[in-house]
């Protein structure tokens, strides 16, 4: 079989669930499982298809049939300009978050700056903006102690979690990744925290950064079985009305940041006009709504007065 047909069958096989993405998913499937690059894919006429190549492919296949998303069934995801390790304890990163990671990068100018990055999930907030910014320091937290450990497989090979809530620190075991690590960053420090509860309120971050849970419940029951039935719901379920967590992060930020400190906050793209009022009525000022590159409210930033 030619890798010409093999990229054809698969992509025929592949849309009932992935639709007008097959051929991308079935590109996917090819390189990742034959370790070659999309170039290779489609001018090199040497490689040769074995039958234990056959044999994995359409194991992943069948994998992907039933559902699950194919960055859980490689344990790879890429994120705005790298691969990070996820798993089912982690949301796979989705292209719309980097137009939060960007209005970080374009409104904050100060050379040195620390902030707190609550629900980091796989770590991939605090681990951009510090590998474009090595001057900032990070305060990582989730609720999740398997999150966190994916986290810190993403941030640094040999990094710590801080045990909060009794439990003492954990060694990363993950060293032996796979997935690129452009420097070992020392800037990120891991707490396991229910929000901020486990973090001194002393007005020392210069900025909150979050991608919070914001699905409401009615939505919740909506989604695709990809996401309802392989993503952790407590990373994606916000309440009753998709709100609580910004309600939360409005009424606690102003005892962890400093004068005149900012929030940014990804939201929903129905959401432009309940987040704002949530902080207008707790009296946050400068507040905006930043639109995604398809042009849906995508991003909340605010500032204490």
């Amino acid at each position: 079989m030619t890798i010409n047909k093999l990229l054809r069958d698969i992509s025929a096989r592949l849309t009932p669930v992935s639709g007008d993405l097959a051929t991308v998913d079935s590109e996917t499937i090819i390189c990742q499982s034959l370790n070659i690059t999309r170039t290779q894919l489609y001018t090199d006429t040497s490689i040769i298809i074995s039958d234990d190549d056959l044999s994995r492919i359409n194991t992943i296949i069948e994998r992907r049939l039933r559902g699950e998303p194919l960055p859980y069934i490689f344990g790879v995801a890429y994120f705005y300009d790298r691969e990070f390790f996820v798993n089912t304890d982690v949301l796979i990163p989705r292209p719309d978050t980097e137009t939060l990671v960007e209005e970080v990068l374009n409104r904050e100018k100060y050379q040195s700056a620390k902030f707190v990055d609550i629900g980091t999930g796989s770590g991939i907030l605090a681990a951009v903006l510090t590998a474009h910014r090595p001057a900032w320091s990070a305060v990582a937290v989730d609720i999740s102690y398997r999150a966190l450990r994916v986290a810190a497989r993403n941030v640094a090979p040999s990094l710590e979690i801080a045990g909060g809530r009794g439990r003492p620190p954990l060694q990363n075991s993950f060293a032996d990744t796979n997935v690129h690590h452009p420097s070992t960053n020392k800037n990120i420090n891991l707490i396991c925290s229910d929000m901020l509860t486990a973090i001194k309120p002393e007005n020392q971050f210069d900025f909150i950064v979050s991608n919070p849970p914001y699905i409401s419940s009615t939505r919740m029951k909506t989604l695709d079985d990809s996401v309802a039935g392989y993503e952790p719901h407590t990373a994606l379920h916000g309440g009753d009305d998709g709100l609580d967590y910004y309600r939360m992060i409005s009424g606690c930020a102003e005892m962890y940041l400093k004068d005149s400190g900012r929030v940014y906050l990804e939201i929903g793209y129905d959401q432009g006009e309940s987040v704002p009022e949530i902080f207008v009525g707790g009296g946050w000022v400068d507040i905006a709504v930043i639109k995604d590159l398809a042009g849906r409210d995508r991003v909340v930033r605010a500032s204490l007065p």
